[in-house]
């Protein structure tokens, strides 16, 4: 649930999405919540999982503005906040109590169609049983030819989401780069490769092999045909991320992923 927070002279009101329902909340017609939604507020709030929250950040992605996210749901890697500390965080965005964090994301070019992923791309071999080959290149040299299952191209937001099941590293979030992780690789010897901001990736699906999936953030899934080209680099545009002046990092990582034992704390 994605919540558009808009400040007025000298009220405050916090829009849902749910349009018919703030309508019959407030004296504001559909049409105009309409217009104010997609451009005339000052911060994003995503009130749910990471699910909730990437899907949050691509529909509102071109207005650029400050992103912040209130958890419920199981890990809750890109929240900055859950129920508990819900009215405290509010109290500190109507007090400019916040910075904000640059945060990479990919922009994706299929078959000439754009898209933005917020965590990852995967490429992998979908409903067949046999193993793919993937060409990738970045500005026209040969990086690897990855066979196995398929490739999981992260950015470092999403560095603790699927990459990091395959064995990925784990990435300070606000650090532009791509990771390259192969799924259950073909080869012992192929592990992931970390590269620059200034990458741009061009990846081939086999040439003898139809209905390879690419996900993006593991919510818009294509079907390629077989010798399909897939284009990523890193946008110049960022996402602002809201941090408090109280936000620990590390602690997230000990809470999200049970590092606690008796000398961790």
């Amino acid at each position: 649930m994605d919540i558009l927070f808009k400040y007025f002279s000298k009220d405050e009101i916090v829009f849902l999405n749910e349009l018919e329902f703030i309508s019959s909340q407030f004296d504001v017609s559909i049409d105009k919540l309409n217009q104010l939604k997609n451009q005339h507020y000052d911060i994003l709030i995503a009130v749910g999982g990471d699910g909730t929250t990437m899907s949050a950040i691509r529909s509102q992605y071109e207005y650029n503005k400050p992103f912040f996210s209130i958890h419920i749901g199981n890990l809750g890697f890109l929240a900055e906040s859950d129920l508990e500390q819900a009215t405290s965080s509010i109290e500190n965005l109507k007090n400019n109590n916040f910075k904000t964090q640059l945060r990479a994301v990919f922009k994706v070019s299929v078959n000439n169609n754009d898209y933005t992923a917020i965590n990852d791309v995967v490429i992998d071999r979908g409903q067949s049983g046999r193993m793919i080959g993937l060409d990738v290149e970045d500005r026209g040299m040969k990086v690897n030819t990855y066979e196995g299952d398929g490739l999981i191209i992260s950015t470092a937001n999403g560095s603790t989401g699927y990459s990091l099941s395959a064995g990925g590293p784990i990435v300070s979030p606000d650090l532009h780069l791509f990771t390259l992780t192969p799924i259950c690789s073909h080869s012992l010897m192929t592990r992931t490769i970390v590269l620059s901001q200034e990458s741009k990736l061009s990846i081939r699906t086999p040439n003898n092999q139809d209905k390879v999936k690419l996900t993006i953030d593991g919510q818009t899934m294509l079907e390629l045909k077989q010798n399909s080209k897939i284009d990523i680099k890193i946008d110049s545009k960022k996402v602002p991320f809201i941090l408090f002046d109280e936000s620990n990092y590390y602690l997230k990582l000990k809470t999200k992923m049970g590092w606690y034992n008796s000398r961790n704390k």
